[in-house]
C-alpha cells in the first residue's frame, strides 16, 4: 500500500498538477486487449479541483526509468461509462475473473486485469464512493456488475471528505503574520504552566465553561418576559391573517359573478354588431336597387331628344348620362339579376345608354367635319410660321369635351371611333401645312426666306409647280455662285450660309414644338387622357399647365397619327442641308441637342421625335469626321510643285458653334480624332514627296507642325494639351533636321577644319600639339582664314537666305524663327573657333577676319524678306 501512496503523490505532483486534478483512487493493471501484456498501466480515478468536480478515469503509462515522466494514454469521463464489470467472464485472454475489470462506454469496451486483488478491491470501493457522491443526482452514472459485497455502497460523508481531502504535495501553507505571532506568544505565555501541570489547566478550562453556562441561563431567564410578549404578538398576527383570508374569499366570489356578467355582455355586443352590419348591407342593396329602378322615364326621353348644340341641354344631358352610368354600375346581390322586373329595367337602361353613346359619337364626328371644313387651307408657301389651330378649330370644340369624357367612361368602342374620326379630319390639314412649311424651309436654305407669294391656295397644282421651278432656279444659281466643297477642308461654304441654315433649322424646330404642345394640350383636355393612367397621388397633374409632362400611351399614339409626316420631313430637311454643305451638320447637331433638352418636359411624343433625330445627327457628325479623317490620310501633294502648308483647318468656327453647349465633350472628341488624322497626314505627305529639291521632307513637317501649334495655341484648346506637346516635339525635331541638312555655315571650310581640330584634341596629350599635325597646321589655318574675308561670309549668308526663301511658303513667322536659330548657331560657331585658335595655336597671332559685329550686320542686311 505504501507503494501506491508514493505513486499517487508522484502523479499528483508531476501529471495532475497542471490540469488541476486530484487522484483519489488508483490500481495497477494490464491491458489484455493488446498483444504485449507485459506492459503495466495504472487506472486513476480523479476529480477536478473546481466547483464542478467532473470525476474521470485516466489510463496512465508509467515511465520505465526513474526520471521518466508518466503519460496519459486514455481519458474517460465517469458519466460516459455505461457499465463496470467487476468479475467478467473468463475467456482465452483472461484465465481468472477475480482480477478482471471491464469498462464499457458508448463508443468502445476496455478490458483490464489487476496485478493484485487487494488493489482492485480498494480501487472499486473508492470508485463506488466517488460515483455515489458526485453522480448521485445524475442519470448517467455507471452500473456496477458482479460486485459481491454491497456494504461499501453506503456513502459516509466523513469518509468521502477524508478521501477527497487527502493532502497532496502541491498544497501550500500560508505563513502567519507578525500580529498573529504576537497573539500566539501572549497566549502561550499566559498558559505556560499548562505544559507542566495539565490537570490544573483542565480544571481552569472547566471552571470557565461553567461560568459561561451560568451566564447563559441567567440571560435566558432575563429574556422570558420578552419571549411571552413575542408569542402574544404572533397569536394576534395569526388572527389577522385569518380575517384577511376570509375577506379574500368573499371578494373572489363577487369577482367570479362579475366575470360571468362580462362574458354575457360580450356575446350580446357581438350579436348587436352582426345585426347592425346586416342592416347596413341590406340598406345599401335596397338603395342601389331603388337607384336603378327609380331612373325616370323623363330622363330617358331627354337623352333621346335633347339638343346637344344647346349649352343648357348639353349640360343636363351630361348630368343625366352620369346618373345612368351610375345606375348601371350598381352591384346587385347574386340571384337578383334573375328577377324579371330588375332584368327588364336593366335592359332598358343599357339600350338607352347605347343609343345615347351612338348619338354622341355621331354628333362629335359631325363637329369635327364642320370645323375642319370651316378652317379651310390657311398656309401659304414661304410662310415663316406654322398656322395655329387653337382659335379657329380647337377652342370651339372644347365645350363638347364633357360628352367625350362620358363616352370614354361608358362606351370605349364609340370613344375609339371618335378618336379615329378626329384623326381622319385633322391629319390632312397638318400634312399639307407641314409639307408646305418644310418646302419653304428648303427653299430658304438655297436663297433665303422666300417672300410671301400671292394669295394662292397652299397645295394647288400651280403653286407646287411654281415652287419647284423656283427651287430649280435657285439651285442652278447657287451652283455657279457657291464653289463645290473640297473634302479636305472642314469649312467650304461661307459662314453666312451656315448661319442662315442654322436659323432656319432653329425656327423649324421651334414651330414644331409650338403646334405639338398646342395639339397635345387640346387632346389631353378634350379626350381626357389623364384618366388613362392612375391620376391620384404623384402621377396626377395639378393644373392644365403641368399636363405637358404627362405621359400616356393613348396620347402618344394620337399625336403620332396626327403628325405622321413630321419625322420624315425633319430627316429630309437635314439631308437637304448637309448635302449642300456637310460641315453644317455641326450646326444642326448643336441646335437639335438644345431643343431636345428644352422639350424634355413636353411629353413623350416630342421627346422621342427630337431624341431620335438627335441620334441620327450624332451619327452624321461621326460619319462626317470619319470621312474628313480618311480624306486627310489619303491626300497626296501634286508632283513637281512646291508643297505648301496643307489645307487642314479646324476649331475656329466649331468653337463658335459649340460655345456654351452641353455637347462640348463631343467637340473635344472630334478634335482629338482630327488632330490625330492631321498628324498622320503630315507624315504621309512628307514621306510621299519626291526628293527634287523644291520642298524638303523636313520643311513639310516643319511648316505644318508650326501651323498646328499656331491653331491649337490661339484657340486655347485645353482638351488638346497632349496633342500640343506632340506637335511641339515634332516641330523641334523637324526644325533640327532641316537646319542640319540645308542650313550650313557661310564659312563651311573653316567649320570643317575646326571639326578636325576637335578630333585631334581628344587624341593628343596637349592642345598645342595640334598645330604640328600636317592637316591642321598653322599654314593651313592661315590659308583658310584668308579665304573667308567678311565679303565672302556675307555672300554665303545671302545664298543661305535665298535657299530658305525657296523652301518656305508664305509664313513670315516661321522664316524669322529659322533665321534667328541660324544666327545663334553662326555666332556660337564663331565663338568656338576663336577659342580653339587661342588654345591650339598660341602666339600664332592668327585672328578671324570677320567679327561678331560683322556677323550681326550681315544677318540684318541679308534677312529673308517678309511675304
Amino acid at each position: 500500500m505504501q507503494d501506491l501512496t508514493n505513486i499517487r503523490t508522484k502523479l499528483n505532483d508531476d501529471l495532475f498538477a497542471t490540469t488541476q486534478e486530484t487522484c483519489l483512487a488508483l490500481c495497477r493493471v494490464q491491458d489484455i486487449t493488446k498483444k504485449s501484456k507485459d506492459k503495466a498501466y495504472i487506472i486513476c480515478a480523479c476529480i477536478y479541483q473546481k466547483a464542478d468536480p467532473q470525476p474521470s478515469l485516466h489510463l496512465i503509462r508509467m515511465g520505465e526509468k526513474a526520471n521518466e515522466i508518466a503519460k496519459k494514454k486514455a481519458t474517460i469521463l465517469l458519466r460516459d461509462v455505461k457499465t463496470i464489470d467487476c468479475a467478467p467472464v473468463p475467456n482465452d485472454k483472461r484465465q481468472s475473473s477475480s482480477l478482471g475489470i471491464d469498462i464499457t462506454t458508448t463508443e468502445r469496451e476496455y478490458s483490464y486485469q489487476a496485478l493484485k486483488l487487494e488493489e482492485k478491491q480498494e480501487f472499486l470501493t473508492n470508485l463506488r464512493k466517488i460515483t455515489n457522491h458526485h453522480l448521485r443526482q445524475s442519470r448517467d452514472k455507471p452500473k456496477y456488475l458482479n460486485l459481491p459485497n454491497d456494504d461499501d455502497l453506503i456513502v459516509n460523508p466523513q469518509n468521502m471528505e477524508t478521501l477527497s481531502n487527502r493532502p497532496s504535495a502541491n498544497e501550500t501553507w500560508d505563513a502567519i503574520t507578525q500580529q498573529e505571532e504576537q497573539d500566539l506568544t501572549n497566549l502561550m505565555s499566559e498558559y505556560d504552566f499548562a505544559i507542566k501541570d495539565a490537570e490544573r489547566f483542565v480544571d481552569m478550562l472547566q471552571q470557565r465553561l461553567t461560568d459561561l453556562d451560568v451566564a447563559n441561563v441567567e440571560t435566558v431567564m432575563a429574556s422570558e418576559k420578552g419571549a411571552v410578549q413575542l408569542m402574544n404578538m404572533l397569536d394576534k398576527a395569526v388572527e389577522e391573517i385569518s380575517k384577511i383570508d376570509g375577506r379574500l374569499g368573499l371578494y373572489e366570489k363577487k369577482l367570479s359573478t362579475v366575470a360571468d356578467a362580462v362574458k354575457i355582455m360580450s356575446r350580446k355586443d357581438s350579436l348587436i354588431q352582426i345585426e347592425t352590419a346586416n342592416v347596413q348591407k341590406l340598406t345599401e342593396t335596397l338603395e342601389n336597387l331603388l337607384d336603378m329602378q327609380d331612373f325616370s322615364d323623363d330622363y330617358i326621353h331627354l337623352l333621346q331628344n335633347s339638343d346637344l348644340t344647346n349649352d343648357n341641354d348639353r349640360t343636363t344631358c351630361i348630368q343625366v348620362a352620369t346618373l345612368l352610368t351610375q345606375a348601371l354600375g350598381v352591384q346587385l346581390q347574386p340571384g337578383m339579376e334573375k328577377m324579371s322586373a330588375i332584368r327588364q329595367r336593366r335592359d332598358l337602361l343599357e339600350q338607352t345608354q347605347k343609343a345615347f353613346s351612338l348619338r354622341c359619337k355621331n354628333f362629335l364626328s359631325s363637329k369635327f367635319v364642320f370645323h375642319s371644313q370651316e378652317y379651310g387651307e390657311r398656309f401659304e408657301i414661304g410662310g415663316n410660321e406654322l398656322p395655329r389651330h387653337g382659335e379657329k378649330m380647337l377652342r370651339p370644340l372644347i365645350p363638347f369635351s364633357p360628352l367625350c369624357h362620358w363616352l370614354k367612361a361608358s362606351s370605349p368602342t364609340h370613344f375609339k371611333e371618335v378618336c379615329h374620326a378626329y384623326i381622319s379630319q385633322i391629319r390632312p390639314i397638318y400634312t399639307k401645312e407641314i409639307h408646305g412649311f418644310f418646302e419653304s424651309a428648303r427653299l430658304g436654305v438655297m436663297k433665303g426666306i422666300a417672300p410671301m407669294l400671292d394669295k394662292r391656295a397652299a397645295g394647288s397644282v400651280s403653286t407646287i409647280n411654281t415652287i419647284r421651278r423656283d427651287k430649280q432656279h435657285a439651285q442652278s444659281q447657287s451652283t455657279g455662285g457657291v464653289p463645290d466643297h473640297d473634302p479636305i477642308f472642314l469649312r467650304n461654304y461661307t459662314k453666312e450660309f451656315r448661319t442662315r441654315c442654322d436659323k432656319i433649322f432653329d425656327r423649324v424646330l421651334g414651330q414644331i414644338a409650338n403646334i405639338v404642345r398646342e395639339e397635345q394640350s387640346f387632346c389631353v383636355n378634350f379626350f381626357n387622357f389623364l384618366d388613362e393612367n392612375t391620376t391620384s397621388g404623384d402621377n396626377a397633374p395639378e393644373s392644365t399647365e403641368s399636363i405637358e409632362n404627362f405621359n400616356s400611351s393613348g396620347l402618344k399614339q394620337m399625336l403620332t397619327d396626327l403628325f405622321e409626316p413630321l419625322d420624315s420631313e425633319i430627316k429630309s430637311l437635314i439631308t437637304h442641308i448637309k448635302t449642300n454643305d456637310p460641315f453644317t451638320v455641326l450646326y444642326l447637331f448643336v441646335r437639335m441637342s438644345e431643343h431636345t433638352i428644352a422639350v424634355q418636359n413636353y411629353g413623350a411624343f416630342l421627346n422621342k421625335l427630337y431624341a431620335g433625330n438627335l441620334i441620327l445627327l450624332k451619327r452624321d457628325v461621326d460619319s462626317y469626321v470619319s470621312d474628313i479623317c480618311q480624306r486627310i490620310n489619303e491626300h497626296r501633294p501634286v508632283r513637281n510643285q512646291r508643297v505648301k502648308i496643307l489645307p487642314f483647318d479646324f476649331s475656329e468656327e466649331a468653337e463658335i458653334i459649340f460655345d456654351k453647349s452641353p455637347r462640348m465633350v463631343d467637340l473635344h472628341r472630334v478634335y482629338k480624332n482630327l488632330v490625330a488624322a492631321i498628324f498622320r497626314g503630315i507624315e504621309q505627305c512628307a514621306s510621299a514627296v519626291v526628293s527634287d529639291g523644291k520642298t524638303p521632307h523636313s520643311m513639310i513637317r516643319l511648316e505644318n507642325y508650326h501651323q498646328m501649334q499656331h491653331i491649337m495655341g490661339i484657340n486655347k484648346l485645353s482638351a488638346l494639351d497632349a496633342e500640343k506637346q506632340e506637335a511641339r516635339k515634332n516641330y523641334n525635331a523637324a526644325k533640327a533636321e532641316y537646319e542640319r541638312e540645308y542650313c550650313g555655315f557661310p564659312f563651311e571650310k573653316l567649320h570643317t577644319f575646326f571639326e578636325r581640330v576637335d578630333e585631334l584634341r581628344k587624341r593628343l596629350a596637349k592642345d598645342e600639339d595640334v598645330q604640328f599635325q600636317s592637316d591642321c597646321s598653322i599654314i593651313e589655318l592661315r590659308r583658310l582664314v584668308r579665304e573667308h574675308p567678311p565679303k565672302e561670309v556675307k555672300r554665303g549668308l545671302e545664298n543661305l537666305s535665298k535657299k530658305i526663301e525657296k523652301h518656305l511658303s508664305d509664313n513670315t513667322g516661321l522664316i524669322q524663327a529659322i533665321w534667328h536659330d541660324i544666327q545663334s548657331l553662326v555666332l556660337d560657331e564663331h565663338q568656338r573657333m576663336t577659342k580653339l585658335i587661342e588654345l591650339c595655336y598660341p602666339n600664332s597671332n592668327i585672328h578671324l577676319e570677320f567679327t561678331v559685329e560683322n556677323l550681326l550686320a550681315f544677318f540684318t542686311e541679308t534677312a529673308p524678306t517678309s511675304h
